[in-house]
């Protein structure tokens, strides 16, 4: 491709079986027509369980419109119907070159996954999220030398705490669910 990248492309409905992540280098999930809350195609949930098992073999994973969503409910969000459909060019208030003025075409939408940080927001919601992982740390440290005089120590407590942060996010997001009225 244009930045040398080799880029394997997959048809999701067509697909007659997921790649083993742990081969990959990255996976870009991109849109679709379908929804990933109400539509019935049984190839929904086998890409969402692809993205899942590619997130948990700490390959970087990049979800845009529809692949937006599959990542979200991958990672434990619940995705549902927007409150109105948005077409059309839209402020995005972001971090990091996430904010501007993009376009967009949906009408769905998706919470934030549990330890997942905001990256960008409209006035419909949700618009862009990362998820934390080693990987994702060890690559923004290789990409800062310098930032951290000694990343050691913040390699490993990175590799000893995130499991448990991730755990007290779902307990977390249960406590704070249980108080919302019914």
């Amino acid at each position: 491709m244009a930045r040398g990248a080799q880029v394997d492309v997959l048809h999701a409905p067509t697909v007659a079986a997921w790649p083993d992540p742990r081969g990959l280098s990255a996976v870009v999930a991109l849109g679709s027509d379908r929804s990933v809350h109400a539509s019935k195609d049984p190839w929904i949930a086998d890409q969402v369980a692809f993205l899942r098992a590619t997130h948990d073999a700490g390959v970087p994973v990049v979800g845009i419109c529809f692949g937006g969503q599959a990542l979200a409910a991958a990672l434990g969000a619940t995705v549902g119907r927007a409150p109105e459909t948005e077409i059309g060019w839209v402020d995005v208030q972001g971090v990091d070159g996430f904010g501007g003025r993009w376009f967009t075409w949906h009408e769905d939408a998706f919470d934030l996954p549990p330890g997942a940080t905001e990256l960008a927001r409209a006035s419909s919601g949700l618009q862009a999220f990362a998820a934390v992982t080693p990987a994702i740390v060890d690559d923004w440290l290789d990409g800062a030398p310098g930032a951290v005089a000694d990343p050691g120590p913040l390699r490993a407590e990175t590799a000893e705490t995130v499991a448990a942060a991730r755990e007290r996010a779902f307990a977390l997001m249960d406590r704070i669910a249980a108080r919302w009225p019914r």
